[in-house]
């Protein structure tokens, strides 16, 4: 398949239609990564691209700890918001660019708009959970409210 001419008509495609065409024809997560990546309009490549992944995250156990470190470089602290209901963390921010390019020459950095829910290992509310920021590293912890995995004695 020639991929340059398949970009070629993506590109007069995308200027030609309007609206939920590519979401029909794709799905929204895969019609945003193609675009992105066959685009040749700079200004479609500085479109935010950050996929459910980001941003990257551990999950560990430690002295009855929940330890959660999310990677944040860039992001300002104010920028990011964090919400926890039960199993579920939700952490929504932004990245921005801190200048306004003329050009871009290469871009490989992900800025805009970004969000992410984490499924943990057990629930907990927000007033449990302590959070600590520090050079682009995101630390959560909360301590675990169940006991390791006892037996049950059946009568």
């Amino acid at each position: 398949m020639d991929f340059e001419k398949l970009k070629q008509w993506m590109d007069i495609a995308q200027k030609y239609q309007v609206g939920d065409f590519w979401n029909n024809v794709f799905d929204q997560d895969t019609a945003k990564n193609f675009m992105h990546e066959f685009s040749s309009d700079p200004q479609q490549q500085q479109e935010p691209n950050m996929n459910r992944d980001y941003p990257p995250v551990d999950i560990f156990t430690v002295d009855a700890q929940v330890v959660i470190m999310i990677e944040v470089p860039g992001v300002d602290k104010q920028d990011i918001q964090l919400t926890v209901s039960g199993h579920r963390l939700t952490i929504k921010g932004m990245l921005r660019l801190p200048f306004k390019p003329d050009t871009t020459l290469k871009n490989e950095r992900n800025y805009g708009e970004f969000q992410r829910t984490i499924e943990l290992p057990e629930p907990t509310d927000g007033s449990q959970v302590k959070a600590r920021y520090n050079h682009g590293l995101l630390v959560l912890t909360y301590t675990m409210k169940y006991a390791a995995e006892e037996r049950v004695i059946i009568d």
